[in-house]
């Protein structure tokens, strides 16, 4: 009887390993996809952090970009009104004539 009681315990223990271990792995592999995950995330949010200061940085420079071309700009303005009056006044000495 002792040996019968022997036998079912071990057919039970062997069928709940044979139920846990793949239980096991499918936990390691889950932890390793999770540890993956989490450098995923990690290196997604130093990418964002380099993205947000070229970001700043770009917006900076256009800026001064922007400046410098207005006063070009301002500039050939000026230019080219002293050329038109200068035009003007060449014309107006023409017609004295």
């Amino acid at each position: 009887m002792v040996s019968l009681v022997d036998g079912v315990l071990l057919a039970a223990l062997v069928g709940t390993n044979a139920c846990v271990l793949p239980l096991y792995l499918k936990l390691k592999r889950l932890d390793r996809a999770q540890a993956e995950y989490g450098r995923a995330v990690a290196a997604s949010g130093h990418a964002l952090a380099s993205a947000g200061e070229a970001v700043r940085s770009f917006t900076g420079e256009g800026r001064a970009v922007l400046e410098a071309l207005s006063a070009k700009i301002d500039e050939a303005k000026a230019t080219l009104d002293a050329l038109e009056a200068g035009r003007r006044e060449a014309a107006r000495a023409e017609g004295r004539r």
